[in-house]
């Protein structure tokens, strides 16, 4: 499995500053116990958070520690006295213990809302990144569907083309032309007919696309009667078709644009192309 994607959506990020919704978080949280290499990501990361606030920390001044001495009574348990240390006493206020826990509150409250801020700015950075990633993904995908629908379609043409090489060459089929009954419009299609099976094939391609409602309908003629061929592919048109049987001595096949599924007998004001069986 490809984690790199993963790795590189800054969910991981969120998930160790704890704000990754709960239902995202329990999925890092699934994937950390399947795939160590998600959990030392996550190492990874707490690491660099931690080292980061360390080098944020303030050290205190040298007075503070001789402060603090000051203030605490001799291990001895013993009192000293400016007698026995042969000086003059020392007066050392003292806070009391309420204003020592506000000046650490008021310490731990500025820290709090230093690292708040700071943790809010990573995460819409990578909150952004994370954005940025999956637009760069989605526009990915949609090239990568583009060039296999374009790849399928030229595939398609190939294997068109390979087959019309094949009935073109077959000595067992009747080419027949089938040329525009109005010769101002250029339009015309083939026909390749196996007289002794009655196999019939039509390559379309040369035909212009079917208005909206409508559709091509191939007929063959025998003794000036039309009988229905098959209908036309509406989304297959650029490709050979496989049409229904042609009875023996058919003399003529024609193509008509009926409206969509055909007719039972053609409309001759609809004919479009038509050809004479040599």
């Amino acid at each position: 499995m490809d984690l790199s994607c993963i790795i590189q959506s800054g969910d991981l990020e969120l998930y160790v500053l704890g704000m990754l919704p709960p239902e995202e978080a329990s999925k890092v949280k699934t994937l950390a116990q399947l795939f160590p290499e998600i959990q030392q990501e996550l190492d990874a990361i707490a690491s660099t958070f931690e080292a980061g606030a360390m080098q944020m920390a303030v050290t205190p001044s040298s007075s503070v520690k001789d402060k603090l001495m000051a203030s605490l009574p001799a291990k001895s348990g013993a009192v000293a006295t400016p007698e026995a240390n042969g000086s003059p006493a020392r007066v050392v206020e003292m806070k009391t213990v309420a204003e020592q826990r506000s000046s650490f509150s008021k310490l731990a409250i500025a820290a709090s809302w230093g690292l708040f801020l700071l943790a809010g700015a990573f995460a819409v950075y990578l909150y952004n990144g994370n954005q940025q990633l999956k637009n760069d993904v989605a526009t990915l995908q949609q090239n990568a569907t583009t060039s296999e629908q374009q790849v399928a379609e030229l595939n398609k043409k190939v294997s068109s083309y390979e087959l019309y090489r094949q009935l073109k060459s077959d000595p067992s089929l009747t080419s027949v032309a089938l040329a525009s009954v109005k010769p101002e419009v250029k339009q015309q299609a083939e026909v390749f007919w196996n007289k002794a099976t009655g196999e019939l094939f039509i390559d379309p391609s040369s035909l212009p696309p079917a208005p909206k409602g409508k559709q091509y309908q191939l007929w063959f003629l025998i003794d000036g009667q039309p009988t229905d061929a098959g209908m036309i592919s509406l989304t297959d048109v650029a490709s050979i078709q496989k049409m229904k049987q042609a009875k023996p001595g058919a003399q003529m096949f024609a193509i008509t644009l009926e409206d969509e599924g055909g007719k039972p007998t053609p409309d001759l004001s609809a004919l479009v192309v038509a050809g004479k069986v040599g």
